[in-house]
């Protein structure tokens, strides 16, 4: 029998019915970054910043269209451009993509064929400036210098654009089977092997695979600091989650509202819709780079 005064074991990390030290400072470090992260979009400059970065999003948009299906007709890929952007349309929400659409399909009407243009080289400088003001956010983010040497930057912005859209038209050319897989799922559904609505789980589920590859490019190549792909996992898993939750939810609050915003903007309403999920999606991107960013720093990683 064990006497009174003798002290009760110690259950171990392994086998204790509580959580280990190790696990508690994981847990508050979590915690003590979402707050900093929070903190610094809703109680310091975020959601201005957001602004600005949603501006330039929609800005550079078109722009970048334009330098992706003139790439595409270069390399003589139409029909992958054409997919990379409807599979683009059916991330958004449909009231997003209604107005976009339009847009995107008069620019395919017109978009120049050759690379050579004087149009396309404004068209890649104005899509650059997208990249520039993401790397604004990313630099505050994770501790980069506040001054750039503009023209390295402005030039690694241009071949930053050419080839995302040479990833996104080679992802497509890739996926050329997909119109064989379709037809698997089809016929697989009508005999009740699986769920009718499995092509279409499976296609969003691509287009957030694409948005998470592009997210994670973005935090690794455009901040001045090295990072490790460790580093930015956590902060581009949660903002394309969230992402993808808020665009339903933004999706379902319009829906609710069928005629309130158009009599409040008028003929500016799609518009108006279109530019607040731009800012909704700019504010839950720096979310997420401020959570890794303050990870970093609870962790001891981040640089002088």
């Amino acid at each position: 029998m064990r006497s009174s005064t003798e002290p009760e074991p110690v259950a171990s990390a392994a086998g204790g019915t509580g959580p280990s030290p190790r696990a508690l400072g994981r847990g508050l470090v979590w915690l003590r970054a979402l707050w900093l992260a929070l903190r610094h979009l809703l109680l310091e400059d975020g959601l201005v910043v957001a602004g600005y970065v949603a501006f330039a999003a929609v800005f550079a948009l078109f722009p970048f269209v334009i330098v992706l299906l003139a790439l595409a007709g270069f390399f003589g890929q139409g029909e992958a451009a054409r997919e990379s952007i409807a599979l683009a349309l059916d991330l958004v929400p449909p009231e997003v993509a209604a107005v976009l659409r339009p847009v995107i399909a008069e620019i395919r009407g017109g978009a120049p064929r050759g690379l050579l243009g004087v149009g396309i080289l404004v068209s890649l400088w104005f899509a650059s400036s997208g990249m520039e003001a993401i790397r604004h956010v990313l630099d505050r983010a994770y501790g980069g210098p506040s001054h750039h040497n503009v023209v390295l930057a402005r030039l690694q912005s241009l071949v930053l654009v050419v080839l995302v859209a040479v990833a996104i038209l080679v992802a497509m050319v890739a996926l050329v089977a997909v119109p064989l897989v379709r037809q698997l799922v089809e016929w697989l559904s009508e005999r009740d092997v699986v769920a009718p609505g499995v092509y279409l789980v499976l296609r969003y589920g691509l287009g957030l695979t694409m948005l998470f590859a592009l997210t994670v490019t973005l935090h690794l190549v455009l901040p001045a600091v090295p990072l490790r792909l460790a580093e930015v996992l956590p902060g581009t898993v949660l903002s394309v989650l969230l992402w993808a939750l808020a665009a339903e939810l933004y999706s379902a609050y319009l829906a609710s509202l069928p005629t309130s915003y158009s009599v409040t903007y008028g003929s500016l309403a799609g518009i108006v819709v279109t530019l607040f999920f731009f800012y909704v999606s700019a504010a839950i991107f720096i979310f997420g780079a401020q959570l890794n960013g303050a990870l970093r720093e609870l962790r001891g990683n981040r640089r002088p």
